[in-house]
């Protein structure tokens, strides 16, 4: 899954004083006219943030490959993008962990659309099946490797599953979810960190690989994010302040639509805790 649910999850708690929460405010003229068109692979995409990516993306004319693990939940997905006014959508069943998976992920995009333009990694958990808020000294193994599998090995092999096209076609844009847990750990959280602080070094590394073929590799960074992701965190409560998804939504699209020479070194997007008037 990737982080919550979509329009309107932002409604439900949190503090929207200025009353943006479900809306998005990208894409303008010169967002759809970057993004009209171009085939972008969006993991993750049942939920949450990667959802809110997907039908900004559709909103914005792109063709949108939205994958997730449950087939019936996103071909409904493909369904609601379907009602964008132009582009063409498909939805695919992919388990990010899985290599054959995302091999497959990649090849069924080039068959449907002949290149892959961006990839959108948004496919993530807090913590593993069951788990809790707990110190490492008590931490299970299989906990341990649930998250970083999800996480980072999962990561891995989307990004490496989208680069060859990438680089035959001498472009392309790869933008990774991690979060400020990436940049700083959190008591309780260190599958999540660890987690989060690879994708950054993954994400920086490649960068450095491979654009000199054009492919250009940023990160974003969320602070919380007010979706269904956090409720993997028991009973701990959403702070008071958080962001609809999306607002990470639109940084993205914004990231994506940046001129060919420019890009964005890992920006962190936090709430604004703005007054009512």
């Amino acid at each position: 899954p990737s982080q919550g649910g979509r329009r309107g999850v932002g409604e439900a708690g949190g503090s929207d004083p200025a009353g943006w929460s479900g809306r998005s405010a990208v894409p303008n003229s010169a967002l759809r006219e970057a993004l009209r068109d171009r085939v972008a692979l969006v993991t993750g995409g049942a939920s949450g943030i990667g959802l809110a990516v997907a039908h900004a993306l559709a909103d914005a004319g792109a063709c949108v490959v939205v994958t997730g693990k449950n087939q019936s939940r996103i071909e409904a997905v493909a369904r609601e993008l379907a009602s964008a006014p132009r582009g063409e959508h498909l939805g695919l069943a992919v388990d990010v962990r899985s290599e054959a998976d995302t091999r497959r992920m990649a090849e069924q995009t080039l068959e449907r659309f002949g290149r892959i333009d961006i990839l959108v990694a948004c496919a993530g958990i807090l913590r593993g099946d069951g788990g809790t808020l707990k110190p490492l000294a008590q931490l299970a193994t299989p906990e341990w490797d649930q998250v970083i599998d999800t996480n980072l090995r999962g990561l891995f092999l989307c990004n490496r599953a989208v680069l060859p096209a990438m680089i035959r076609q001498r472009r392309g844009d790869i933008i990774n979810l991690s979060s400020v847990s990436g940049r700083q750990g959190r008591a309780h959280d260190a599958p999540y960190c660890a987690s989060k602080f690879g994708v950054i070094g993954l994400s920086e590394s490649l960068a450095a690989e491979v654009q000199q073929f054009g492919v250009r590799v940023q990160t974003v960074l969320p602070d919380a994010v007010n979706t269904a992701f956090w409720q993997q965190n028991g009973p701990v409560p959403m702070p008071p302040h958080s962001l609809p998804p999306e607002r990470v939504a639109d940084l993205i699209l914004f990231m994506l639509a940046l001129p060919p020479d420019t890009q964005i070194l890992a920006p962190a997007i936090v709430p604004f805790p703005a007054s009512n008037p």
